[in-house]
């Protein structure tokens, strides 16, 4: 009698080792453990952008089908890395956002991102009405804006360079 032996890919089993919690996907801390394991120890700025850029459905979670396509790229760990002047513009980014977040609370208001919408249209780095804009943003619709969809909406409109 023959033992058939199926043929786990080298993708979920790498995948299914860093998803301590076993609820089949990976969150920020299993990838970062994922990347040091493999030797590749990623700073928080560049983890923050790693899961964006990763994570396709904006959830939070790399599940394995974005993760697999991750995993395909060549230089896989090579393009998580931020080059110095990606640092830079991504820590300018984060300063501009908590420059206008007056209240503190991690979140602009519309109030909030008329002021910042004014300032990044004097500097040339959106072309779009504040109304156009607010609403490609706040893809949630909740009437604020979340840090991470501002980052998001940055690297669309090609005024942080991460692709």
């Amino acid at each position: 009698q023959s033992h058939r032996i199926m043929a786990v890919p080298v993708s979920k089993i790498a995948f299914n080792k860093a998803d301590k919690e076993k609820n089949g996907f990976l969150d920020r801390n299993e990838f970062k453990s994922l990347c040091y394991d493999m030797g590749h120890l990623l700073s928080e700025s560049e983890l923050d952008a790693a899961v964006r850029k990763i994570d396709k459905g904006g959830n939070g979670r790399i599940e394995y089908d974005e993760f697999l396509q991750w995993w395909r790229t060549e230089d896989r760990f090579g393009k998580l890395k931020l080059s110095e002047e990606q640092l830079k513009q991504l820590q300018q980014a984060s300063e501009y956002f908590a420059y206008f977040d007056q209240d503190r609370s991690g979140v602009l208001d519309r109030n909030e991102f008329k002021g910042l919408h004014a300032d990044l249209l004097k500097h040339g780095l959106t072309k779009g009405t504040y109304e156009h804009d607010l609403s490609d943003l706040d893809k949630s619709g909740d009437g604020s804006i979340q840090f991470n969809e501002y980052i998001d909406w940055l690297v669309r409109i090609g005024s942080l360079p991460f692709a």
